[in-house]
């Protein structure tokens, strides 16, 4: 008798698999990262309040509002370093604790005064909330590294790991997948200033776990139903170290990588455009199971109702709220967007720019077979329009660092248009017309 060929399980019982020892082991990291002792973490977070409070809470490079760091995320992130060791650590891991006064503008001072009474055994005087629907997973590298170093260090830190990840990618792309591929890497990312994100840790976070998940992808030839389960684990270290700035760039970026593979561009189709969506879904559970997680056991652990919290915010970040004393509808939205356009004298030309370039697509494409193939590239590149649309009222509150995620759109969309597209396709319909005529 021949034996029976090892038959995988079912893919649902892997992906369960799969985050079930992700969810495990990072709640493990960040148990230790919390049992690490916090006086060493207090005595470099003196310098680094002080580094804070000299830059700001909102510092923004070259004036633009569109390269403002947010310092007053990350000084929080700060406080809870400094607060880890209050209580044990699994209370400390549910609770996640930081403390202010009514004003949120004086947390970098909230800090210092807190740091020193804490030196002292002093009453700080200072309110305590709690941020516990957050995992707040970062705390992993930065309460160890400030143990070692102060603020401006993690910094450095961060600068030198996404430097290498980023060349990591690239390297990666140009062996695999050609130089093209490479060039809209690099300019996508530069375009949406990733030279900048590693100076704060939550921008750093989306970067380092996408760019992380692209070399994955990248390194050797990937079957559909693995990198669908790199996608559960993906959207759970997401949900686990962010705090909602970019989180789509961990599903888009990777996702674009494996279909620019060249044993995937020979698939590439609606069936494609399927298993895309898969993929999707596959991200969106990781992530929102993940995040789902830490409700259920904070409310356990602390006996607070997190869960209604989490749903609140939920609803806020997602429902129509208001900005600047303004109902964000979508009629609104577009209001707003035209009247702004409108007042510089840009809505006339962008919207003839727009008409010129739906010609010119129209002009180019080289076929409708070749519209079909690329067309999971197109999905791709929506993917970071689709979230906005979503989650509309956080992506415009916080337009200022969500923008960042429309990397992941340049880079599918540049993508897309070299597949789908050719100038010549361009001259030689002219010409034909041109003889026609």
């Amino acid at each position: 008798m021949q034996p029976k060929p090892n038959r995988k399980p079912p893919f649902a019982l892997r992906a369960l698999a799969a985050f079930g020892v992700t969810l495990c082991l990072l709640f493990l990291l960040l148990l230790g990262a919390y049992a690490l002792p916090g006086g060493p973490v207090r005595a470099q977070l003196v310098s680094s309040a002080a580094a804070v409070q000299a830059e700001g809470l909102y510092p923004a490079f070259f004036g633009c509002k569109l390269f403002q760091m947010d310092n007053y995320t990350d000084t929080l992130m700060l406080f809870e370093a400094a607060t880890a060791d209050e209580t044990d650590p699994l209370t400390a891991m549910m609770t996640n604790t930081a403390y202010s006064v009514d004003n949120f503008e004086t947390l970098a001072d909230d800090l210092q005064i807190y740091l020193a009474a804490r030196e002292t055994g002093a009453d700080p005087g200072l309110e305590p909330f709690s941020y516990a629907r957050y995992w707040h997973g970062y705390l992993i590298w930065l309460r160890p590294l400030l143990c070692l170093m102060d603020y401006p260090g993690v910094r450095l830190v961060q600068y030198a790991v996404l430097a290498a990840l980023f060349a990591a990618v690239l390297v990666l792309l140009r062996r695999r997948c050609g130089l093209w591929a490479a060039v809209w890497f690099a300019v996508s990312q530069l375009l949406v200033t990733v030279f900048w994100a590693p100076h704060q840790v939550q921008y750093f976070t989306c970067f380092a776990v996408a760019y992380g998940g692209c070399a994955w992808v990248l390194a050797r030839p990937r079957r559909s139903d693995s990198f669908c389960l790199a996608l559960v684990v993906l959207g759970v270290v997401t949900a686990f170290c962010d705090l909602l700035v970019t989180p789509v760039l961990t599903l888009g970026l990777p996702l674009t990588c494996w279909l620019l593979e060249p044993q995937q561009r020979l698939r590439a189709g609606g069936r494609q455009c399927a298993l895309v969506l898969g993929g999707c879904l596959c991200w969106s559970t990781g992530y929102g199971l993940c995040w789902a997680a830490k409700w259920v056991l904070a409310a356990l652990v602390t006996g607070n109702n997190v869960i209604a919290d989490a749903l609140h915010q939920i609803g806020v970040r997602t429902a129509a709220d208001t900005w600047h004393g303004m109902e964000l509808t979508w009629s609104n939205i577009f209001q707003f967007v035209y009247s702004a356009l409108q007042s510089r004298g840009l809505f006339w030309p962008l919207v003839a720019a727009a008409l010129l370039a739906v010609a010119a697509f129209a002009l180019t494409v080289r076929s409708r077979a070749a519209l079909v193939r690329a067309a999971p590239l197109a999905f791709a590149a929506v993917l970071p329009l689709v979230w906005f649309a979503v989650l509309r009222t956080h992506s415009i509150q916080h337009g200022w660092f969500t923008w960042r995620a429309l990397g992941v759109t340049l880079f599918a969309g540049a993508a897309f248009l070299y597949y789908a597209c050719s100038p010549r396709n361009a001259v030689r319909r002219l010409h034909q017309k041109k003889e026609r005529l």
